[in-house]
């Protein structure tokens, strides 16, 4: 019986762990309003640093560094950040200590 209480609670996380980041978003939304974060730093595909901190774009799928397309992903996140015609809103914080951010085109 113990065995089998130890394999579902093992099921259950690895689930987790394979459906998605937004998955452990944890916390309130913020109150704050949408931002930009020009000077950003796009560190891949969905996710920037800004000042020390790691933001993760909410909703984004993008390859992992080192795999197929994701140069390029990287490359166009950070023209989005560069551009100013984009917004982000932190909405909660994944279990990696990111900030979930909410994207809106302004332009």
């Amino acid at each position: 019986m113990q065995k089998i209480v130890i394999l579902m609670v093992v099921a259950v996380i690895a689930f987790l762990l394979l459906s998605g980041t937004d998955v452990y978003a944890k916390g309130k939304r913020s109150a704050s309003e949408y931002k930009s974060y020009n000077g950003a730093k796009a560190i891949d595909g969905d996710t920037y640093r800004y000042k020390g901190e790691r933001y993760r774009v909410r909703q984004y799928n993008s390859p992992e560094l080192g795999k197929p397309g994701s140069v390029k992903a990287t490359r166009n996140l950070q023209r989005k950040i560069n551009s100013g015609n984009y917004k982000w809103k932190p909405v909660a914080r994944d279990v990696y200590g990111r900030k979930i951010v909410q994207e809106k085109k302004i332009k």
